[in-house]
């Protein structure tokens, strides 16, 4: 995947919204829930899932994002940045519940159910369906 490229403006916007606290405790359950409702539906089974911070913060590298987090940021930090990008998007009116899980659905449904089992593959499969995620977000954050 391509990392995304930023002006100046959107850099700052960005920061803003990655390091806001408040967005990012909404985003981290909008984040367990939207994660939760796709790999429901892409499986027929219900689960309730919490997502890694590690896959998080490894997604927020993965989109090119890390340098609008401090240097000193923890995995844990990096995650909340990226829960609180995915809380603004849908917050803000970008993306509705509804679009965000086709897009984490889409990536979840192109490995089989048992790629799962490990917990290490999983963590792979949530790295890249968020990094997908965060591109699409910031892409639309750029149109508006």
């Amino acid at each position: 995947m391509k990392k995304a490229a930023f002006q100046e403006k959107e850099k700052h916007k960005l920061r803003d919204i990655m390091r806001n606290r408040n967005l990012a405790k909404f985003g981290d359950a909008l984040v367990n829930f939207i994660y939760s409702l796709a790999k429901t539906k892409a499986y027929g089974k219900p689960v309730g899932e919490r997502v890694y911070d590690k896959a998080l913060s490894e997604a927020v590298r993965g989109a090119g994002l890390r340098a609008l987090m401090p240097s000193s940021s923890t995995a844990g930090d990096v995650g909340d940045g990226a829960e609180a990008l995915i809380g603004h998007s849908y917050l803000t009116g970008l993306y509705t519940i509804d679009e965000l899980v086709v897009i984490l659905e889409s990536s979840i449904q192109e490995y089989d159910r048992e790629a799962f089992e490990k917990r290490s593959k999983e963590r792979e499969i949530i790295t890249e369906a968020f990094t997908k995620l965060l591109l699409e977000i910031i892409e639309r954050i750029k149109e508006r």
